[in-house]
C-alpha cells in the first residue's frame, strides 16, 4: 500500500484521476470560488485508496449570507447542475439555515452528489482551520484533518464501513494517536450535548 505524508498540512499525491476525482474537481472548483470547503467522511479514505463505492461527497462550508449563496446556487444551475430544491431562497432558508444538508448534483445524473452543510460546532470550524490541501495532477482539493476522519469514524460513526475507512486511514498515514484522540474527546463532547 502506498504510504502519504503529510507535511505543512499539504499531501502531494501521484494517482490516476477518477470519474469520482472528475465530479470532485468540477463541482468544488465552483463552491471554492464563492466559500471554503472540506471535505470529510467516505471520500477521503477512496481518494487514498480505499476501495469501495460511495454516493455522495460530504462537505461543510463556511456560513454565507443568502446573495453568497444565490451567486453560488446560480453558477451550478448555469453549468448544468440540479439541487435538492429549485428555489435558492427555501433552499438556504429551510434547510442550509437549519444545518440540514443540500445536495447538488449533474443533470440527469443524481446517482453521485455532493451533499453540502454550513460548518456551525467546533468540531466542524476546526475541520475548516486545519483541513489539509490534497495536490494531484495541477488540482487541489482541500480535505479534513485525518487524525480527525479517523476519530469520528472509529468513535462517533462506528458503522462497519466507518471502522474500515478509518482502519484504512491509520495504515495510509503516519498518524498522531495522541492527535487522534484530542478529537475524540472533541467528538464525544458534542455528541453528549445533542
Amino acid at each position: 500500500m502506498v504510504q502519504f505524508k503529510v507535511l505543512d498540512r499539504i499531501v502531494n499525491v501521484d494517482k490516476e484521476i477518477t470519474e469520482l476525482d472528475k465530479f470532485t474537481i468540477n463541482v468544488l472548483d465552483i463552491v471554492k470560488k464563492h466559500t471554503d470547503y472540506v471535505i470529510i467522511s467516505g471520500y477521503v479514505s477512496i481518494f487514498f485508496g480505499r476501495a469501495r463505492a460511495t454516493e455522495d461527497i460530504d462537505i461543510f462550508i463556511r456560513k454565507i449570507p443568502f446573495e453568497k449563496f444565490k451567486e453560488l446556487y446560480s453558477e451550478f444551475i448555469q453549468k448544468g447542475y440540479e439541487w435538492t430544491i429549485d428555489e435558492p431562497k427555501e433552499l438556504y432558508e429551510n434547510y442550509l439555515q437549519k444545518n440540514t444538508p443540500i445536495s447538488v448534483w449533474q443533470k440527469d445524473f443524481p446517482l453521485l452528489r455532493v451533499e453540502i452543510k454550513i460548518a456551525t460546532k467546533p468540531s466542524q470550524l476546526i475541520a475548516l482551520q486545519e483541513r489539509i490541501i490534497v495536490k494531484f495532477k495541477g488540482h487541489e482539493l482541500f480535505m479534513s484533518n485525518i487524525e480527525s476522519q479517523i476519530a469520528y469514524k472509529r468513535y462517533i460513526a462506528k458503522s462497519e464501513k466507518d471502522l474500515a475507512d478509518a482502519r484504512h486511514l491509520e495504515i495510509a498515514f503516519q498518524v498522531s494517536q495522541e492527535k487522534i484522540q484530542e478529537y475524540r474527546k472533541l467528538f464525544e463532547a458534542e455528541w453528549k450535548k445533542e
